[in-house]
Formats: C-alpha cells, structure tokens, sequence
C-alpha cells in the first residue's frame, strides 16, 4: 500500500506541478472528491473495481499504468495485476484524502501543488532505491506533510495491519 500510494502522490505532485494541472486536479478534488468515500468505506472495499479508480488512473497516469503497475510489482513481489488492482483501490482514497485536506485548509490549486510537493519530497527523502526508481518514472518535481502518512494510518487500521 505504501508503495502504491507513494508512486500515487509523486504523479499526482508531477501533474500539479503545471498549472494546468492543478487547475484540473483542484477541478477534480471540488467536484467528486470531497472525502466522503470514507464515509462508506465498506461499500467502497466491497466493490472497488467498479468505482472511478480506473478513471483516475488514466487521469494521472496515462500511458504509464502499465509500466508503473509492473514497476511496482517487481518493486514489492505483487504482479502486474495485483499491482494494477492495488492501484485502482488505493486512487480514489487518496483523492479522498486530497478533498479532506483541500476542505479542512482551504486550499486552492496553487495550495494542492504545494501539499503534493512537499509530500514527494518527504517520500524522495526516505525512498529506498526502488521507490525513488518508481517516482522517477512516474516524474514531476518534487505541505500536505503527513497526507501519506495519515492515509497509511487510516488503512493499516481499517486493515488490522502494522505496516
């Protein structure tokens, strides 16, 4: 989850990194991800394939879902698809996770960039190799300081898992 949610963040901070891009990610954010999705989170979990992680994927993504999900597998022993799938679940949590913050600091698309920013570097600072590999080929340069790290929290629980 770490991994995915940490090559997650570095695209999402490489998109917002233009301005365009974080004109459409805050765009994104105010209209269908305000953090309600953990409100029914078991709904969610239960159908996560049919929700819009596929959609962001493409979004942040692009062309690189592929090689990005088979980086991520060689990088933590998943395949490709469980990587894929990871990935498609976790999407929509952290846009999640991006609307709640957004809210809870009124935030605008310059702020967003600045939040994703400051959590890549935080990530690029405590990467192991393969992880910075993984963020290099997700690029952008590289706050929502802790925005990870809470996320992991809140799924290590919902999880039962300590890491």
């Amino acid at each position: 989850m770490q991994t995915g949610l940490s090559v997650l963040t570095g695209a999402l901070a490489g998109n917002a990194a233009k301005p365009k891009g974080a004109a459409a990610l805050d765009q994104a954010l105010a209209k269908d991800h305000d953090g309600s999705i953990f409100g029914r989170i078991g709904d969610f979990l239960g159908n996560a394939g049919a929700g819009p992680g596929a959609a962001i994927l493409g979004h942040v993504l692009g062309k690189k879902q592929d090689p990005v999900a088979a980086a991520i597998g060689r990088e933590t022993g998943l395949s490709p698809q469980q990587s894929s799938s990871l990935l498609v679940t976790l999407a929509p949590l952290m846009m999640g996770a991006l609307g709640q913050l957004k809210q809870q600091q009124g935030l605008d698309a310059t702020g967003v960039a600045g939040a994703l920013a400051g959590e890549r570097r935080q990530i690029e600072q405590s990467a192991p190799g393969g992880l910075a590999g993984l963020l290099s080929l997700v690029g952008g340069a590289g706050g929502a300081s802790g925005l990870l790290g809470k996320l992991m929290e809140f799924l290590k629980g919902l999880f039962g898992k300590k890491s």
